[in-house]
């Protein structure tokens, strides 16, 4: 199986995959909407070489990585996660990565040291060399669903924040929900869920990406001066 980006406004269903200058059959897996991730059976006597993969990106945040372009190993450099890019926030955070030429195609691996795929190139930044990639644990969450029902299951706790607040204060707990059962209230300020950190609402969109239905994850937040710690387990979206 191979893992792709799928270009914005292209039609996923029906793979086109060249090498040597012909066309080799292909068939489309699963695609996620949202990380533009696709997967990909390629068919025939072509087998796609294995790569191993890192579990997640949160130590390459800011190291030197090699990007795997055709002509060969190329250096980069990770410098933080976006979250944001002008006024919209992004429902998952990006790794931002500099490359010593230009931003190579979306889908190219970025490996570390020990040659684990960290991440993969997302997108041009728009400027210069500098470019996006989404983390090896976005890869690793959407391939978990779309291996075994064809699309992301996406997880749900009912809570809800405003954007524009600079704390990710909880704006509303919808009923029946996961986070309603439990006790959380409007105004309680989210910390932290399951091992990821939470400062502002972006922190909380990228967090709810990685939720999943079924799986119980643990969320900390202060109400008043008390903080609190809760076991969740999300369910799937609501209508």
């Amino acid at each position: 199986m191979m893992v792709v980006v799928v270009a914005a406004g292209a039609n996923p269903t029906n793979p086109t995959l060249q090498t040597g200058g012909r066309a080799v059959p292909a068939k489309m897996i699963g695609h996620d909407p949202v990380s533009r991730l696709g997967f990909i059976k390629v068919e025939g006597s072509v087998v796609p070489k294995s790569i191993a993969w890192a579990a997640d990106a949160a130590a390459s945040a800011s190291t030197t990585l090699q990007a795997m372009e055709p002509a060969g190993l190329a250096k980069c450099r990770t410098t933080g996660w976006v979250k944001q890019v002008g006024e919209k926030f992004l429902p998952l955070a990006l790794l931002r990565v500099n490359f010593s030429n230009s931003v190579p195609p979306p889908g190219t691996p970025l490996l570390d040291d020990a040659g684990r795929v960290v991440a993969i190139v997302f997108q041009s930044s728009g400027g210069g060399n500098v470019g996006y990639a989404l983390p090896a644990e976005a890869v690793h969450r959407v391939l978990r669903d779309i291996s075994t029902g064809g699309q992301l299951s996406r997880g749900w706790l009912g809570l809800a924040l405003r954007a524009e607040s600079q704390i990710p204060r909880i704006s509303r707990v919808l009923p029946d929900s996961p986070a309603a059962a439990a006790g959380i209230q409007p105004n309680d300020v989210l910390l932290s869920i399951g091992s990821r950190q939470i400062t502002d609402y972006a922190d909380a969109a990228n967090a709810f990406f990685y939720l999943i239905p079924g799986q119980s994850v643990r969320v900390k937040l202060l109400r008043n001066v008390e903080q609190l710690e809760f076991t969740l387990m999300p369910t799937r979206p609501k209508g």
